[in-house]
Order: structure tokens, then sequence, then C-alpha cells
């Protein structure tokens, strides 16, 4: 199979028709990083061939594909996302990003684009074969940080020179491929009352309704009172509930904090809840898990 494209000095995707002919490319061998030179003559079709003469590398368009869309959005410094789950926005918008990294390591996971905006961080999936797995899914969401994944799997199936300005433009502007893996998006609830509005309501007596609706209003708001403490500059947010018992987990996923509470549960008894990423602790240790936090609380006090 003859080779189209090529990695110029810059480990920058070229098309073999973006360059000049001969040893001028300047380029390299995608999958072996030997130099090739550009044949561009007038009777073959043109290709790259390693300066050695050896036989064409079989370059996956999978993995093209996969670093030309790093390549572009680490050019563009911005990209077009979909709105935010939970959101009040309902349209698409450019993310200008203050700072990109590529390849990133965080803790266990190595996310293909790390993104920096405002102090807030975006992590970046490039998917063309490969798409995030649960494990790595469940880290994402205990991280609590704002990720997106871009299926470029259509880019396969089209007749569309990788690279080129229209694959860019793809990558960059459409938006019904990208997907955000978190925040997840929370379905809507039902209210509580629907059943009142069924067409069976002429089966539900007066008394009935009252009785639920009397119920409804003697329910306090809420059980728990929520408070948000600084912890070697970690938020930590803790809610104290009625019955005496608290939980407590970081905003964002600290190794020390997490340390810290695992071992106070090993110490005055608690678990680990998975749904909300938190430690539970029991009375009488509830309380002395709560004296704690507030001792080492670092927040500025006005």
């Amino acid at each position: 199979m003859l080779m189209n494209v090529a990695v110029n000095e810059l480990d920058q995707l070229v098309n073999i028709k973006q360059v000049e002919k001969g040893l001028a490319c300047h380029c390299f061998c995608f999958e072996c990083n030997e130099p090739v030179v550009a044949r561009k003559g007038e009777k073959n079709e043109h290709h790259f061939a390693h300066s050695s003469n050896k036989e064409s590398c079989n370059i996956s368009p999978e993995s093209i594909l996969h670093k030309f869309a790093k390549q572009v959005i680490m050019e563009e410094q911005s990209i077009v996302l979909p709105p935010l789950p939970n959101n009040d926005e309902m349209e698409a918008k450019t993310w200008q990003f203050d700072r990109l990294v590529e390849e990133q390591a965080i803790g266990p996971i190595r996310p293909d684009l790390v993104a920096s905006i405002d102090n807030d961080m975006l992590l970046i999936e490039v998917a063309v074969t490969s798409f995030v797995d649960k494990e790595k899914l469940d880290f994402i969401k205990q991280l609590s940080f704002k990720t997106v994944e871009i299926d470029l799997r259509e880019l396969l199936s089209q007749s569309i020179d990788i690279p080129s300005e229209e694959a860019r433009q793809f990558i960059l502007e459409q938006v019904h491929n990208k997907k955000w893996l978190y925040p997840e998006a929370i379905e809507p609830k039902t209210s509580s009352l629907d059943w009142l509005s069924t067409p069976d309501i002429s089966c539900i007596n007066s008394e009935q309704i009252n009785s639920y609706q009397n119920e409804q209003q003697s329910m306090p708001e809420k059980n728990y009172v929520k408070y948000r403490f600084t912890i070697n500059k970690v938020w930590v947010d803790t809610w104290v509930f009625n019955d005496g018992g608290i939980s407590v987990k970081a905003v964002n996923f600290n190794p020390d904090i997490a340390a810290l509470l695992k071992r106070w549960s090993k110490e005055g008894g608690g678990r680990y809840t998975p749904n909300f990423k938190a430690w539970k602790y029991y009375n009488p240790f509830a309380h002395t898990v709560l004296q704690r936090l507030k001792a080492m609380d670092s927040t500025p006090k006005f």
C-alpha cells in the first residue's frame, strides 16, 4: 500500500499533496520515523517512500485520524462542544482553552488531551476504535472533571483526505458526534403529585387527597445541614444528618484526603458509599469527625 501521509519536522501530519517533492519535503514515516521522500512524478500516483527504498510501512487509518484530531485541537486551542448536561444553555458553543496538554497522566488514566479553562479542567477523549471503558469512566466521575468524548468513526467512512481542511473543520465544529461523559445528564423526575392528574382520579376520594397533601406539607424540606471546609487547600463537603450521622467527600478527588477519610473510618467505624463517592460515619464517632474537620478548616473567615 502506498503511503500518502507522513509527519514533518514538527511531528505534524502532512498529506502528499501538501509538500514539496523529493527530500525537500523534510518528512518522516508515520510508522517507523525513517526519513521519506515525496515521489510526485507525472506517471505514478504521488506517494511517500522510505529514503532507504525499503517497503512501505502498513499505516493504520485509525491511528492517522487519532493523531490528526489531537493535532488540530492543539493547534486551534479551541473546539465547539454541545451544551453541558443539566445546564440552562441550549446551544453548542466554542470552548477557548487557556492551556492544552497532550496525554498528561492523571492518576491511573492518561486522557488524550487535558485542557484548562479559567482554572477549571476539561478532559478530551478522541475515539476512533477505542472508547472510554467503565473503569476509566468510574475514575473520571470520582475526579468530577468535565469530560467529553469525540467519536470520529464517521470520518473513516467518508471520502475525506486526512489530513485536510475538510477533516479539520469536521473535528473542530461538528457536535453530533461529541458526547459529555461527565457531568452525566440527570433524567427529569416526575412530580410526586402526578398521580393526581391521571384518568383514575375519580377512584380517589377527597379524604385520601387531603391526607396526602397534609403529609407532604408536614415533611421537612431537608434532613441535613451541609458544610464546606477547606482542608489542605481542598474543598471538603460534609452533610450532617438529623440522625447524627455525617457524609464527607472531597469536591475534587485528592489522594491525601481520601486516605485520611479511609483511616478515620477504620478508627471509629464508617463505610464508603460508591453512589455518592462519600464516606459515611455514625454516632458517636461522627461527632468526632465533624470536630476534626472544623479544627482543620482553613477557609478564610470574614
